[in-house]
């Protein structure tokens, strides 16, 4: 464990975040950042390298998804009229939303897993001001990074201790649902046969 951490646990943290916040709302990119921080505490990585990369991540990520969601978000959501009329309103409520809160939204998103994912692409298809969502994105990113990075390098032994007790109760729930999510799959489709 120790050694690939050592070899790649940069770049995993880079990537994970990464994609987290360029838009797949359930890849864990704050928990990769927390793991890494917490083995750095441990000896096994460098905290600030750990925290630049992560913040690094965060920008790009979300620049990422903001240049898509402006580029190509509202042709997305108009593609299927059935679509388009449901997204209509909530776009429109975006942009006055970003209008008036854009600045503060970026910011504060960061720290609300879900909005940290959705955040660049939907500033981006609610126009957002480039200018000012770069400079909210590097902020709040610097400020996400480096709050979570040393909280978790501080505690870092509880994590620790805690992902090692709690990791077998999380790998037993996760699978207890994917096994319920297959019965109910699989009854659900005997049932439609008959």
């Amino acid at each position: 464990m120790t050694h690939f951490v050592a070899s790649y646990g940069l770049w995993v943290v880079f990537a994970v975040v990464f994609l987290e916040v360029a838009g797949l709302p359930f890849i864990p990119g704050e928990t990769a950042l927390i793991t890494a921080a917490a083995l750095a505490s441990q000896g096994h990585g460098n905290i600030v390298a750990i925290i630049a990369l992560a913040i690094v991540a965060a920008v790009l990520g979300a620049l990422f998804g903001y240049l898509v969601g402006h580029r190509w978000g509202r042709e997305v959501l108009g593609r299927w009229p059935w679509f388009e009329r449901v997204t209509r309103k909530g776009v429109e409520r975006s942009q006055e939303f970003f209008d008036r809160h854009g600045s503060k939204a970026v910011f504060l998103g960061r720290f609300v897993p879900v909005l940290r994912a959705t955040l660049g692409w939907m500033a981006g298809i609610a126009r957002m001001r480039f200018r000012s969502f770069l400079l909210w994105n590097v902020v709040g990113a610097a400020a996400w990074g480096c709050l979570i990075g040393l909280l978790a390098y501080y505690v870092g032994e509880a994590v620790i201790n805690a992902v090692e007790r709690d990791l077998g109760i999380g790998i037993g729930a996760i699978a207890a649902i994917v096994l319920l999510l297959a019965g109910i799959h699989l009854l659900r489709r005997r049932f439609e046969k008959t």
